[in-house]
């Protein structure tokens, strides 16, 4: 007996999961009518995640609907009501902000995989929660509504059985009423179109770490291009005992790849002058040397955003390609520097970069599903 209740509890624990045991909240007659599609959110945030509480379901859903009815759509025949409720803010306002933002980010996956537009939409945001036909209440969903047309039935023709003792008087078909669809009132709002963001500031944290401070932009040009440009400043010490005096810039162009655009590929180069004796870089050398030159190089580029929050990213990246030095070796004896080689030169391919940057995007509202 204590085996099964176990067994029993765990089964309910399991389908209590967020993601398992969801269900859709209405669907709409299959002959027309309402089709209704819901998409829950994380009480208090913003983001749309697609795994949660079976939106990824809804969301096929939503988009085998569109192409269904893509035409009706587009022509303006049937707008698609967006309706988003939030009921968990810390006020009002704040419960309204983030009611349009989820509106905004549901709108946004019809607008970049399906190709609809913003005129296509009807949008309205409740600080209220939502009410499901079946009498439940949401605090946290973003509701979307399409007013199918019935489809027309193919008339049967009437089979008049003839009396041969009287003639019945002909019966005058009635024609059915055409209803007049009363469309809702659009509700005027002031909507910020989804996008990606167009600007973020970062720092390489590695470099940051070999006290190497590294503050980079960079400008998205569109979803798939960016432009990045990192600057790196170091300067410790005095030439009569540990050094590490540098300066690198770093420029770099992305292509944006795969359906969330998170992972790229980019073409990157580097170009500083350097000054190390002991220190924290010097002392991957020997201990009693010390270089001081010019660098400059390019490569070929990976790496992949990792999202934090709506405006904090990580970004992990590796370069590698072609490094060409120009460097003179020295030592440092009773506060003097001794020059071991100078006007030497070095080519080799290797590691052009490597980062784990901490991004900070400006001016976007859709930074990732």
């Amino acid at each position: 007996m204590m085996r099964k209740t176990l067994l029993a509890g765990l089964f309910l624990l399991f389908l209590s999961l967020p993601g398992y045991g969801s269900e859709t909240l209405y669907s709409g007659s299959p002959t027309g009518g309402d089709t209704i599609i819901t998409f829950r959110f994380v009480p208090g945030e913003d983001m749309f995640y697609v795994p949660y509480g079976g939106n990824n379901t809804e969301l096929d859903r939503l988009y085998a609907l569109v192409d269904e009815y893509r035409a009706e759509i587009t022509s303006g025949r049937m707008p698609v009501d967006v309706d988003g409720y939030c009921a968990s803010g810390e006020t009002p306002e704040a419960s309204f902000r983030i009611a349009v933002t989820r509106s905004n980010r549901v709108k946004s996956e019809l607008i970049v995989h399906k190709r609809l537009a913003e005129e296509h939409f009807i949008t309205k945001n409740h600080v209220s929660a939502y009410t499901a036909p079946d009498g439940k209440t949401y605090r946290d969903m973003v509701v979307v509504t399409l007013r199918i047309p019935a489809k027309e039935q193919p008339k049967q023709p009437k089979l008049v059985k003839e009396e041969p003792r009287c003639e019945e008087p002909p019966v005058e078909e009635r024609q059915p009423e055409s209803v007049v669809e009363q469309q809702p009132e659009p509700v005027e709002e002031i909507a910020v179109p989804a996008k990606f963001y167009c600007f973020a500031v970062r720092t390489n944290l590695l470099y940051d770490a070999f006290l190497l401070p590294t503050l980079g932009v960079e400008w998205r040009v569109n979803r798939h291009i960016g432009i990045k440009v990192d600057g790196s400043h170091s300067w410790l010490g005095n030439e009569k005992g540990k050094v590490q005096k540098i300066w690198l810039v770093s420029p770099e162009v992305r292509w944006y790849l795969l359906n969330n655009k998170r992972f790229y590929v980019g073409v990157g180069a580097n170009i500083g002058e350097y000054n190390i004796y002991k220190g924290m870089l010097g002392s991957l050398f020997s201990d009693d040397t010390g270089y001081q030159g010019k660098l400059w190089g390019a490569g070929l580029t990976v790496g992949y955003q990792l999202c934090l929050s709506h405006r904090f990213s990580f970004d992990f990246n590796l370069g590698l390609g072609y490094t060409r030095m120009e460097y003179d070796r020295f030592t440092v004896s009773n506060k003097v520097r001794v020059f071991k080689d100078r006007d030497k030169t070095k080519n080799f391919w290797s590691p052009t970069q490597a980062g784990i940057s901490l991004i900070w995007t400006i001016g976007s509202n859709n930074i990732v599903r």
